[in-house]
């Protein structure tokens, strides 16, 4: 299969709003196009008869021979249903591509009713409603490189995971998303109870400190710090539960903070420096094995929770 040799035939799974972006971009340049959806609501037919497309119901039809490449844009909960439909009608050379943020085992689970490289795990890194096709993606699975080649020239911006499986890449993002929705929800809290206390403007000018460093530098340096400050750090953010516990404000992220200091210092001690070796390897080489093993050798009780 290549776009050098053929126009590309592309059958869209599902019809939301990464679903009538991407097709709008694909129409745009002259790509054969299949919209599919098995019980589409006025919406998504509203929205269909506006980029001049129709919406096929008939899976078989949608999945005939002419199809190259499927993105499945469905909601996750449909990941494996999807798969289960499309694989025993496409051809065993057309790639299916699963960009709906599903559970990374039931992409597993999908991709084992489709040959090694003919199923692809994507990861959406990014607000499509912002940036549209070009959203950064992130592709796992023994055909992302096949992926990759056939998107770069309609303008995707597809990374390849090396050495990936299916479903690498929605863990990946699944992860990344502990930093940035518990950085949101820390945010938001910290901002509330300054609001509280009137110190909004106070504590937005002493950010000078954050600003200067990179999120990396500052991810480095918390780790770095964090075992041997843990006794301090849990210290502190108990100060600030007793002070402030009484704003008419439930403090949320805070409380959960504190137990994670409790738990380092069960795991790894109190007041722990990081081990040194090895000598020449990286602060999360040394650093983030040692953690992961005292968390896992020191059982968890319910209390902590």
């Amino acid at each position: 299969m290549s776009s050098s040799v053929k126009p590309l035939h592309v059958t869209l799974t599902g019809f939301g709003d990464v679903g009538q972006s991407y097709a709008a971009a694909l129409k745009a340049q002259g790509i054969a196009l299949v919209v599919f959806h098995p019980a589409p609501k006025a919406a998504a037919l509203a929205a269909a008869e506006r980029l001049g497309l129709a919406i096929e119901t008939d899976p078989a039809r949608a999945y005939a021979a002419a199809c190259d490449l499927v993105l499945n844009v469905a909601p996750g909960s449909q990941a494996l249903a999807a798969a289960q439909l499309a694989a025993p009608l496409l051809r065993p050379d057309a790639l299916f591509v699963d960009l709906s943020a599903a559970a990374p085992q039931a992409l597993r689970n999908a991709a084992t009713h489709f040959g090694p490289q003919s199923y692809v795990d994507v990861a959406i890194m990014g607000a499509v409603s912002i940036h549209g096709h070009r959203t950064p993606l992130v592709a796992s699975g023994a055909g992302a490189q096949r992926l990759q080649q056939l998107l770069a020239p309609l303008g995707f911006a597809v990374q390849v995971l090396p050495d990936s499986r299916a479903g690498d890449a929605t863990a990946l993002k699944l992860v990344r998303s502990v930093l940035t929705k518990g950085m949101d929800a820390v945010v938001v809290e910290c901002l509330l109870i300054a609001e509280a206390l009137g110190l909004r403007e106070a504590l937005l000018a002493q950010m000078g400190d954050l600003d200067s460093s990179t999120l990396s530098e500052l991810m480095a340096m918390f780790v770095r710090t964090h075992s041997p400050h843990a006794p301090r750090r849990l210290h502190e953010v108990q100060t600030i539960e007793d002070t402030l516990g009484d704003l008419g404000l439930p403090l949320i992220v805070t409380p959960a903070v504190r137990r994670r200091y409790a738990r380092s210092i069960a795991t790894l001690g109190a007041a722990t420096p990081l081990p040194t070796q090895p000598e020449d390897g990286s602060l999360y080489d040394r650093a983030l094995p040692w953690m992961l093993a005292a968390e896992r050798r020191t059982p968890f009780d319910a209390g902590e929770a």
